[in-house]
């Protein structure tokens, strides 16, 4: 054989590994954003739950020492508006399940021991209700709502 026959990879095997390398670059993205998305969901959903968990702590709590319970007290009719809208949002059918909610701001979550919240949520202490009133719906379009199914 001549050495002077191989000179190196030719310029079709070039183009075709980048194209086999780009293939695989943009397939490794679709599947990089699609995880980011249900992560993303996941920490909504665990946020909903954690904030559930110290609510009906607190609750049981201001039971017996007679504490009052963080929160602005919010209208339920202005809650149901936002229950309307979750559900022209989602194929999901929420129904409110208690009668008196209050907004969470940050401070008040601080107050339950959840710190690094920025967003504002709608609670019913008695049956561990909770409404992210600020995000509502999660990119896949899940109501970003739960309550104690133990209350009812």
């Amino acid at each position: 054989m001549n050495i002077r026959e191989n000179n190196g990879i030719t310029l079709v095997a070039l183009v075709t590994t980048i194209t086999v390398l780009l293939i695989i670059l943009g397939i490794s993205t679709i599947y990089t954003k699609q995880n980011n998305k249900e992560i993303e969901e996941s920490t909504q959903i665990s946020e909903l739950n954690i904030i559930q968990h110290a609510i009906l702590e607190r609750y049981t709590k201001a039971q017996l020492t007679k504490e009052n319970l963080p929160g602005t007290i919010i209208d339920k009719s202005e809650v149901q508006i936002i229950v309307n809208e979750i559900n022209s949002m989602t194929k999901e059918n929420i129904s409110l399940k208690g009668t008196e909610y209050r907004e969470l701001n940050k401070i008040d979550l601080e107050k339950l021991g959840i710190t690094g919240e920025e967003y504002a949520f709608i609670v019913n202490y008695k049956t561990g209700e909770v409404i992210n009133k600020t995000i509502k719906v999660t990119q896949s379009g899940r109501a970003l709502y739960t309550y104690s199914k133990g209350e009812n």
